[in-house]
Order: C-alpha cells, then sequence, then structure tokens
C-alpha cells in the first residue's frame, strides 16, 4: 500500500509529539524521528483502509541495519479520525512506554523490569502492560495465574545472543469454543510461544475477549 504524503506527515507529529511529551528534542529525517543524541529511531505507517472499517498502524524502531523492531495495531471505526486514534492508543498503551524504556532509557510506570537468566545470559526484561479487550459487560477477565510464569519460563528457555530480543504476545476467546493465539518473537511467528498461550487455563466465554502484551529484553 501507498501512504499519501499528508498521512505519512501526520503520523510523524504524533510520533514526535509523544517524544516531546517526554521531555525529548527530536530531529526528523525521511520520516524517521530521531531523539537528539540518540542511533535508535522510530517510523510510523499508516494503513487507513487495511480490511473494510479497519485501518491499520505499523511501528518500526530502528536499532541498527540489522534490527529492526516493529508492531502493528488495529483501529477500527468508520471514518478514518476514529481508526487512526484508536490504533495510534492502542500502541501508546502496549509498547510506546516498552520502547522508551528499553531503548532510549526513559523509566516508565507502565513497564516493570526484572533480571531475567536466559540460558545462561543475562537479560533485563521490559514487561510492558496486559491489554485486554473484553466484550462480557457481566464478568471481568482474570489471566490465568500462571501466565507470568509461563511467559518467562518460555522465553528463559530460548537460546538468545542478541543484544535485544522482542515478543508480541496475543491471545482470543472468540466464541467459546474457538480460540486464536499469536506470538511474535523478533517480529516472525513463533510456534513455542503460540503452544504455550493456548495451553493456560483460559476462561471460556460466550463473549469475545483479547488479550495482548509486549515484552523486549536487552542484554545487560
Amino acid at each position: 500500500m501507498i501512504i499519501k504524503k499528508e498521512e505519512a506527515k501526520s503520523i510523524v507529529t504524533l510520533i514526535s509529539e509523544l517524544f516531546k511529551t517526554r521531555g525529548f528534542d527530536v530531529d526528523e529525517h525521511d520520516g524517521w524521528v530521531i531523539p537528539k543524541g540518540s542511533d535508535y529511531a522510530m517510523k510510523g505507517y499508516w494503513y487507513p483502509e487495511a480490511t473494510q472499517n479497519v485501518g491499520q498502524l505499523t511501528i518500526e524502531v530502528f536499532i541498527n541495519s540489522e534490527m529492526v523492531m516493529v508492531e502493528s495495531f488495529a483501529g477500527m471505526g468508520e471514518s478514518e479520525e476514529v481508526r487512526l486514534r484508536e490504533a495510534f492508543s492502542s500502541f501508546v498503551f502496549h509498547s510506546f512506554h516498552v520502547f522508551l524504556f528499553a531503548v532510549w532509557g526513559e523509566e516508565s510506570e507502565e513497564v516493570s523490569y526484572q533480571e531475567w537468566d536466559v540460558m545462561g545470559v543475562k537479560y533485563q526484561a521490559y514487561i510492558g502492560q496486559q491489554g485486554i479487550l473484553n466484550y462480557d459487560r457481566e464478568n471481568i477477565l482474570e489471566v490465568p495465574s500462571s501466565y507470568n510464569e509461563k511467559v518467562k519460563g518460555v522465553i528463559s528457555s530460548e537460546k538468545l545472543e542478541k543484544q535485544f530480543h522482542w515478543f508480541t504476545l496475543f491471545y482470543a476467546n472468540l466464541n467459546g469454543l474457538d480460540s486464536q493465539a499469536e506470538v511474535l518473537k523478533d517480529n516472525i511467528k513463533w510456534s513455542a510461544g503460540e503452544k504455550m498461550l493456548t495451553s493456560l487455563a483460559w476462561k471460556r466465554s460466550n463473549h469475545y475477549y483479547a488479550v495482548r502484551q509486549f515484552v523486549i529484553l536487552k542484554k545487560i
């Protein structure tokens, strides 16, 4: 898809303002937002009609020529403005503060951090908020009690060697019988993570619900 110039400019402005609200001065180059004094940069792509009434915001974080972190967010609504607002809000809630802390060293109350031993290699884990969407208005969704332990366990059992690794975890209950799990490791579908998510004791519901979380590991 081709992004119109005015749409690209809008995304640059939104990302720039986000950094500025956290005290960063920024430069802009070819669509990249670069906090001054940093070797890292962020860029956004907006697809207003990825599917009918659904837009997609894709965020890239440049680490080096061989490593670009990617996260994508859907926004639903009858107008492009509503779709973009929803997608951008999802990005801010789920991932922006994790990027800010892990990559740019800006601490955030929205992110927890722990030291993990991953197959003998020490990593700092930056753990984003659990984003929960629940269409059951009568019951509060409780994430399985073993969730955090299992997430840490499956990641820690991987052989990780790079400076950064990142994980996007998504689970959805569709209709009480069917479910969907998707886990990305360094932008690539990760079957071990998906198997772990589906093995948890998720509550059955006739209503749609979904849980999403973003985690970055940085070598110590």
